[in-house]
């Protein structure tokens, strides 16, 4: 857990940066100043030891409590002191023990608990836990625990986000993560049980969902595969990404001669599913929403370079589909798959291409809604793209 006198070197050297330095130097005959810093200095000194056997709240009980404190910077300050407060403002910025409700500085705030909104237009650091908002315009660090939110232009750093969200334009850190860490370009935690977004997810244990263009952890999902139906001589790639709890699966698809000849009978396919370990094999079960788009994919790609939202939406129109494999793995990273697809055409929806229609057909009523059902089977193989 990070000290208060770590935040205070920052800070100390920061200050001396802005020339606040020099102001006290200018001012060290004076004695009864000279005294002031000493007997601030000693009651930083104090709240920033800590023995293995400290009780934290304990701990933190024995800091005087103010309820608004005012600082230029740590050391000039109204009341003079290190204090709890419910409301601290800083022209530069402030060093306390735990804010109760808002702390708010120009440059930086440094203390131990925090509750409520903490924002600085610099940095924020926190040696123990977080409870509410920490928002700044570099960067965030919190030592415990982080229930809310901490969002900065730059980088995060906590122990642990438990239900609440990460957010950074260049990366965040956790040991552990329950909830979300979004991040310009990566994540990175032990263990994630929610969700990473950025263009780089690293985490050692997932247990929900990564998206980016590289997703990493030991026991996820990340593959390529190519499979082939000869019911309706079609072949379909799939990529898998994520966790076995919950993984996004996004496919593309055309008769097997139409493949780098002709686009006009090509689909696409997104959805999500779940994978169950079987040891060394695997079963994943997917539901997606699928769609034929070659009739309309020059329409499509004018109406997304027009950037014209309205357009796109009206060729939208998918039908469902779902798959149920079983995965053989051959090595660590290339896999046989096979399995059966179910094609559904709805009364109201997209249409299942006739081309895609077999002779294994199922009509029936569904909780009053009737549809129409085609199955295929399916084999191929799958590359895993972790490492």
């Amino acid at each position: 857990m990070m000290k208060v006198k770590l935040g205070i070197l920052l800070s100390a050297v920061l200050v001396c940066s802005l020339g606040a330095g020099s102001l006290f130097a200018q001012e060290s005959d004076d004695p009864v100043l000279q005294k002031a810093r000493d007997k601030y200095q000693e009651q930083l000194d104090k709240g920033s030891t800590e023995d293995s056997q400290t009780n934290r709240p304990e701990a933190a009980s024995e800091v005087p409590y103010e309820p608004v404190l005012l600082s230029f910077v740590p050391g000039v300050s109204i009341p003079f002191g290190y204090y709890r407060t419910s409301a601290s403002l800083a022209a530069i910025g402030a060093i306390f023990e735990a804010s109760y409700g808002f702390a708010g500085a120009g440059i930086f705030n440094i203390y131990n608990d925090g509750y409520g909104f903490q924002g600085a237009g610099v940095f924020n650091i926190a040696g123990s836990e977080i409870n509410g908002f920490q928002g700044a315009g570099v960067f965030n660090i919190a030592g415990g625990p982080l229930r809310g939110a901490q969002l900065a232009g730059v980088f995060n750093i906590a122990d642990q986000v438990q239900g609440s969200v990460q957010a950074a334009g260049t990366f965040n850190m956790a040991s552990k993560v329950q909830g979300i860490q979004m991040a310009g370009i990566f994540n990175t935690a032990e263990s994630v049980d929610g969700m990473q977004i950025g263009l780089i997810n690293i985490t050692g244990e997932l247990r929900g969902l990564q998206i980016g263009l590289i997703n990493i952890s030991n026991n996820g999902v990340d593959s390529l595969s190519y499979v082939y139906m000869p019911a309706v001589d079609t072949s379909f790639v799939y990529w898998q990404a994520g966790s076995p709890f919950l993984y996004m699966v996004v496919g593309a698809g055309a008769p097997r001669k139409d493949w780098f000849v002709r686009n006009d009978r090509l689909m696409i396919s997104a959805g999500l599913g779940t994978r169950v370990r079987l040891g060394g094999p695997y079963i994943d079960v997917d539901v997606s929403a699928e769609q034929a788009i070659g009739s309309d994919i020059g329409a499509l790609y004018q109406a997304v370079q027009d950037e014209n939202k309205e357009q796109f939406l009206v060729y939208l129109n998918p039908y469902p589909s779902a798959r149920l494999s079983l995965g053989l793995p051959l090595g660590r990273n290339l896999h046989l798959t096979g399995g059966v697809k179910v094609l559904v055409q709805l009364e109201q929806g997209g249409t299942v291409p006739e081309h895609q229609k077999t002779k294994d057909t199922l009509f029936a009523t569904w909780f009053g809604l009737s549809y129409t059902a085609w199955s295929q089977w399916f084999f191929g193989g799958k590359v895993r793209l972790r490492w």
